[in-house]
């Protein structure tokens, strides 16, 4: 079975990944199961179980937030670091082979010198179905 781990601290970008996952992965993996960090920690800790596929958002908090983002969206945001794509190395090392793609809105310029995802993605309802189509067809077509 393939697994798959989403990686992502806002809701409704969550809600969109989780949408695009259950509605465009099952045509490319039928017996998929899928998993959701919502912190740095979390996918930190997770990752180790291994996954073939990895949506990683790079500004996260390191630890969950809980509903402080519904609660107080100002203090939330100002808990949320450049973090997430310095997981990439660690995923690499565990299995080279796990497809990490990025879905940060951040240009490459605001990336800096962060590792690079295999691939990128946008996370607005539209976007990420459409993205995640695309990119599964290129894994399929290559393999």
């Amino acid at each position: 079975m393939m697994k798959l781990l989403i990686v992502e601290d806002q809701r409704f970008p969550l809600k969109a990944l989780d949408n695009a996952v259950r509605r465009v992965v099952p045509r490319y993996f039928p017996g998929f199961g899928y998993d959701t960090a919502r912190s740095y920690n979390e996918a930190s800790s997770m990752i180790p179980a291994g996954y073939e596929i990895i949506l990683l958002d790079h500004r996260l908090p390191r630890e969950n937030t809980g509903d402080l983002e519904d609660m107080n969206f100002e203090a939330f945001t100002e808990g949320l670091e450049e973090i997430g794509y310095s997981l990439i190395p660690g995923i690499k090392g565990l299995n080279p082979a796990t497809v990490v793609i990025g879905t940060s809105s951040l240009s490459k310029r605001e990336l800096g010198e962060a590792p690079s995802p295999d691939y990128t993605m946008g996370k607005s309802w539209t976007e990420a179905e459409i993205d995640l189509d695309r990119i599964l067809a290129e894994l399929e077509s290559d393999s």
